[in-house]
């Protein structure tokens, strides 16, 4: 019974919380990991709450208990897959997008796929 609602408040956490913290995740998930770091402890406190963990528990390991990806896998996906279905467009200018050397802006700019890999 206790998992079917882990389970339930899991999804809950993917569906209201997770869809917010990644908003626009395209322009910010580049950024340095300090910036980014917020993020991932807000994910982990909602872990911490919904599985009813002790405060004193180690909030990495929660993710991968209750069967979640941690925030920077979950941008890495996201963001690979959308440069990925960029080189299928037509649009030359869409194209040109998907090219982390064409990028005429700093290192920090480029898709976070390129940065962490």
């Amino acid at each position: 019974m206790k998992s079917l609602l882990l389970r339930s408040k899991v999804r809950a956490i993917n569906a209201i919380i997770r869809p917010k913290m990644t908003y626009a995740s395209l322009v910010w998930s580049s950024c340095k990991p300090e910036y980014r770091k917020p993020l991932q402890t807000l994910q982990s406190k909602a872990l911490q709450i919904a599985a009813g963990a002790p405060c004193f528990a180690r909030t990495a390991d929660l993710p991968g208990d209750v069967g979640i990806e941690m925030l920077d896998n979950h941008l890495c996906k996201r963001n690979e897959k959308v440069y990925k279905g960029l080189d299928q467009k037509e649009n030359q200018l869409i194209k040109k997008l998907a090219d982390i050397s064409a990028n005429p802006f700093d290192h920090y700019l480029g898709p976070i796929t390129e940065l962490t890999m």
